[in-house]
């Protein structure tokens, strides 16, 4: 009666579109052909028959899907997808397909009857080829297709999937969009640069994307377009330009490419070679008709050295032995001349052709102040090549001539405080601001009533500049208004705009930009810069994620027991429904950035709530882009604030959304959010599983050992040491309160990560075996700070919600399948 009642189980769901154990129906699958055009040798017999295969299968994702009824052509042969049938007239090769759906880690096998050869694809990537897949698939949606060089005589055609177990279900019903994949989200073309001409006429695009076949390998591509039409000028792929730089009339574009310092002439389209042997030159600049560029020489060990001394704490870095000075390379001639000459790398900033100077920086080895480093703005006379120390700061990002003076980007204690707003508090020297040194050198602040932090900037004709800054979680331009020291913010559309040029010549300046928003993939734009009308350039929604769907995303804000307003984001499952109740996650900043919506990132928001996750995102005190009383919290802090706000934080947000579980919330973050990962664990069980990447466990270890450890200490912990303040050094340490943790714990850590060495989770996961606790420690090999590549990027996504899958949703499946040795304590 049992064997009887599951058969009449799986027959259901197999009508229904949903089955663990059965024959698909047929009514779910689609077949294209026999394909009958002639062939010399059949596919499976080709010298080539793989490359064959893959490129038929991208063929046919391309030009159509389960969806699409338009006919496909092969030559001369003209067929649609239709209803598959166990039997097909005809001979030749067929193609089938079928659209799959998972609400959960599953497994099982795809069993393929009655075709001669199969080969079954997932999203266009071949599995395996056999008549019995086994299949692995994360929670999503997929198509997948079999190839197959015809059809047995004796035997009708069938699919039959079996799942490991009763809780391996697939779904098989058609759906009109999908939901966003991790693929999609590294894969996808997306803009990597803008230049634009200074005539506003031509636009230097760069692109880069990853295809499953290429590996870690991206493709990348640079053309140059014309403005007026978005049209192809010139294209490179191979050798293509780094450091391209417009002349000032836009006639030539010079860059380097190949060792060599190269000239496109925009008349003809004809590159002339300018300098050859030009290795690690990099940082072209036009000076009036010559041109200036950094050039390195790398640092040589003696190859019998067995021993390093190192000479300085930035000896740790392995760069910091090179040296790098500047030249400059009359281009009609062709000669070249060393404008500089120094024991420390110089680095350029700006120039000034009617002054006939140029600005530099070196940084000199000099701890006696926070934050431990010491930058040197220089002023070079061209004429005669002497040199003129403007200043020697503590706090400094950049520098660019104006008219009658220069603009200076540094952080508030800039010129011994001169950009603090209030100086009862404490500031964060990493919340950039605008300063103005005038020809007499007098300074003086420009953004004390500007809240958000400001990055780069960029000079227009007038002495205007355009601003990137850090604004809340959004990063938009402004303009500063030079003669009404005024600052307004250009209308984009984009809350996070990653890339942006400006055509500096003209007398109403075009800007063209590229960004995202938090559920919008990335857009470029050109627009008037006094104008809000914007002309599309590039869409990546269009091009990688027409069929896909997103949950919706809401703006969640709290006011703590400080009577500040704690700003966070919500997004839903893709499928969302209000009576369900869901697991959460919990995500916060790391360093002292505020976490921006960008649309995609190593912090995949959106894969996370297609996998049936609700995600809360706030900005704690600590953050730039709010101002300096409450980026100032991050100092001499290390979470004492933050830790408050995200737990006041994460319970207003359980007591306004009734669909989220509270016995089911996550919390991790990364580096500094690995960090708070690990102090929470110290100071709440609100959370039922925890995830700290590369976070630091040990104040003391970090800032004597990794790579920024003492330099973002001098501002993180600015005056305070271990032996002058142990308090902060061991009470703000989790690794000192481990016997405190009850929270389930799992560690990631690259192990050749420099900036938080790996021993920062090895101490914790130390502390924690030893006192009995559930702690995971997963490292990933030959990876840094930043796990980037693609493949390392998809295990390191999948062992974080696998383990969120075990702990929240009660399915070890995932996580015993990555990790099958683990065993329960």
């Amino acid at each position: 009666m049992k064997a009887f009642s599951l058969v009449l189980t799986s027959l259901a769901m197999a009508v229904s579109g949903i089955a663990y154990g059965t024959e698909i129906d047929l009514s779910h699958i689609q077949r294209l052909g026999p394909v009958n055009q002639q062939m010399a040798t059949a596919l499976f017999q080709s010298a080539h028959a793989d490359a064959l295969r893959a490129n038929l299968v991208a063929s046919l994702i391309e030009q159509s899907s389960h969806k699409n009824t338009k006919p496909v052509q092969f030559f001369n042969q003209k067929l649609t997808w239709q209803t598959a049938s166990s039997k097909a007239e005809g001979e030749g090769w067929l193609a089938y397909q079928l659209p799959v759906s998972t609400q959960r880690f599953t497994q099982g096998t795809l069993t393929v009857k009655g075709l001669d050869n199969p080969q079954v694809y997932l999203n266009g990537q071949l599995v395996k080829s056999a008549n019995e897949v086994s299949l692995e698939l994360v929670n999503g949606d997929y198509h997948i297709l079999v190839l197959a060089d015809g059809q047995q005589q004796d035997m009708p055609f069938s699919l039959d999937w079996q799942g490991k177990s009763d809780i391996d279900e697939l779904d098989f019903s058609e759906q009109k969009t999908q939901r966003v994949s991790a693929e999609q989200l590294f894969d996808a073309q997306v803009i990597s640069d803008l230049t634009l001409s200074p005539n506003g006429k031509y636009l230097l695009q760069s692109t880069i994307e990853y295809q499953p076949s290429q590996g870690d390998t991206p493709i990348q591509v640079t053309e140059l377009r014309k403005v007026s039409d978005n049209s192809v000028v010139y294209r490179w792929q191979d050798n293509r330009p780094s450091s391209a730089v417009w002349s000032n009339d836009s006639k030539q574009l010079a860059y380097a490419a190949n060792n060599q310092i190269q000239l496109l002439n925009m008349a003809n389209l004809v590159i002339h070679v300018a300098a050859a042997d030009m290795e690690n030159v990099s940082g072209l600049h036009w000076y009036g008709d010559s041109l200036l560029f950094s050039w390195q020489k790398p640092f040589k060990a003696d190859e019998k050295a067995t021993s390093k001394r190192f000479r300085a704490l930035e000896d740790r870095w392995s760069y910091w032995r090179d040296n790098s000075q500047l030249y400059q390379l009359d281009v009609a001639s062709g000669f070249i001349r060393q404008l500089t000459d120094n024991k420390i790398s110089t680095d350029f900033v700006d120039s000034n052709v009617d002054k006939n100077t140029l600005l530099l920086t070196r940084s000199p080895v000099d701890y006696v102040e926070p934050a431990h480093g010491l930058t040197q703005l220089i002023e070079l006379n061209l004429k005669d090549l002497t040199e003129t120390i403007i200043g020697e700061y503590r706090s400094f990002s950049g520098a660019l001539y104006a008219d009658d003076g220069m603009y200076i980007t540094a952080g508030p204690r800039f010129m011994d405080g001169v950009g603090i707003q209030d100086n009862t508090i404490e500031v964060n020297d990493y919340d950039g601001q605008l300063y103005w040194r005038d020809s007499k050198g007098n300074v003086s602040a420009l953004s004390k009533d500007f809240d958000p932090a400001i990055g780069s900037m960029t000079k227009l004709e007038n002495g205007d500049v355009i601003l990137t800054v850090t604004e809340g979680d959004r990063s938009p331009l402004y303009l500063f208004d030079k003669s009404n020291r005024r600052f307004s913010k250009i209308d984009t559309g984009i809350d996070m705009v990653t890339n942006f040029s400006v055509a500096v010549e003209q007398s109403t300046p075009t800007i063209v930009f590229a960004g995202t928003s938090a559920t919008v993939p990335q857009k470029a734009y050109k627009m008037a810069l006094n104008s809000s009308r914007k002309e599309l350039l590039f869409d990546s929604q269009k091009l990688s994620y027409a069929n896909t769907r997103l949950g919706e995303i809401q703006d969640f804000d709290f006011t703590n027991k400080l009577g500040q307003n704690i700003d966070g984001r919500v997004y839903l499952p893709a499928d969302f429904d209000a009576n369900k109740k869901y697991p959460a996650l919990v995500y916060y900043y790391g360093g002292t950035s505020p976490v921006g919506r960008h649309f995609t990132g190593r912090w995949p928001f959106n894969l996370w709530a297609a996998e049936g996750y609700v995600v809360y995102v706030l900005q704690p005190n600590g953050a730039t882009g709010y101002g300096q009383a409450f980026s100032g919290r991050h100092v001499n802090a290390w979470g004492k604030y933050s830790a408050d706000d995200i737990i006041e934080g994460t319970k207003a947000f359980l007591n306004a959304h009734s669909f989220v579980d509270p016995k089911r919330v996550g919390n991790m973050g990364a580096s500094y959010g690995g960090f708070m990962t690990m102090y929470l664990a110290t100071k709440t069980d609100i959370f039922a599983a925890s995830m700290s990447h590369a976070g630091i466990s040990n104040l003391s270890s970090y800032w004597g050992h990794g790579w920024w450890g003492y330099g973002y200490s001098g501002v993180a912990s600015r005056g305070s040491f271990p032996w002058n303040n142990p308090e902060l050094y061991v009470e703000q340490s989790p690794l000192y309160h481990a016997d405190k943790i009850t929270t389930p714990l799992l560690l990631i850590h690259g192990n050749a990560d420099t900036n938080v060495p790996v021993g920062e989770s090895h101490y914790m996961y130390t502390a924690l075996k030893l006192l009995g606790k559930e702690v995971e420690l997963v490292e990933f090999n030959g990876q840094n700070h930043h796990i980037n590549s693609r493949q390392a990027r998809f295990d390191w996504w999948n062992t974080t919600m696998a383990w969120f899958d075990l702990k929240l949703k009660d399915q070890p499946e995932w996580w015993n399948s990555l990790y099958p040795e683990t065993t329960e304590q």
